[in-house]
């Protein structure tokens, strides 16, 4: 009951933040999913005896949002911004001390964390803001969410009636192949409704890979992080949101399945 509570709430406000607000209130909306999930990452990493470039580290994460958010202009700005931040993360790792063992976990961790989500969720940033050959960006953003979300939501409910077979009973033990055939046809059901509701104009074929793509990465994006949290020792990233976990928990399948839709957009339909 509050996994489903806290949906109701939540997903009018991000109908309402990437459909209709200005295109600061998606920054916004974008620049906090990034803070807390990137908190909760360093939190995992702390549990795992990593001593990783804490406020330096959200530092640069912000730089990279507001590069990825003028990227219009200036698309090699991101990655300078990923390549000063590693080169910071070195030259604070040289004022440790005797504690230099710690410096190649430390950086690494840090910078792992700069990739895995806030390059992933400023991804979010350019797909939002232009158009696209088969419609607006942010008719993609709500197409991709569907086809993580309703991924989700096929994987758990198919997988608590159905399953049987463990899919990764090292990493999640409730985790089965039923359950993750259950997200795939969540994923094309996603596919389905974009085709009528958001993205008419795209062929099909076309959208039905997609999705199938986007629930196959999604899934590994889901495995991916419960083999951090099993390392880590804990059996969510965080408490935030009642019935999910935390924010890493609710956005793992997207942080994985943006940059295939972002490379879909610009290589595939060839965006500008």
């Amino acid at each position: 009951m509050k996994r489903v509570l806290t949906a109701v709430v939540l997903v009018p406000v991000l109908i309402a933040i990437i459909g209709y607000a200005p295109r600061p209130w998606f920054l916004l909306l974008v620049t906090v999913a990034t803070v807390l999930a990137l908190e909760e990452f360093f939190s995992l990493a702390a549990h795992s005896g990593i001593e990783v470039f804490h406020l330096v580290g959200h530092g640069s994460s912000l730089l990279l949002l507001a590069a990825f958010y003028g990227s219009a202009t200036r698309p090699w700005l991101a990655l300078i911004v990923l390549a000063g931040s590693c080169v910071l993360f070195f030259v604070l790792g040289l004022r440790r001390g005797g504690r230099f063992v710690t410096m190649l976990s430390g950086v690494a961790a840090t910078m792992l964390g700069l990739l895995y989500v806030s390059v992933a969720l400023g991804l979010l940033l350019v797909i939002q803001q232009g158009p696209t050959p088969f419609g607006p960006g942010k008719q993609w953003v709500f197409f991709l969410l569907l086809a993580v979300w309703f991924g989700d939501t096929g994987a758990y409910y198919v997988g608590r009636s159905l399953g049987k077979r463990p899919l990764a009973p090292q990493i999640s033990p409730k985790k089965t192949w039923e359950g993750a055939s259950g997200g795939l046809l969540g994923s094309v059901l996603a596919a389905v409704v974009s085709k009528h509701f958001l993205l008419p104009q795209v062929p099909w074929g076309q959208l039905i890979w997609l999705s199938l793509l986007l629930g196959v990465v999604s899934q590994l994006g889901d495995l991916s992080e419960s083999a951090l949290k099993r390392g880590a020792g804990v059996k969510d990233s965080s408490r935030l949101l009642p019935g999910h976990g935390g924010m890493l928990d609710r956005i793992d399948g997207v942080l994985f399945a943006s940059p295939v839709l972002f490379a879909y957009l610009h290589l595939a339909l060839g965006r500008d």
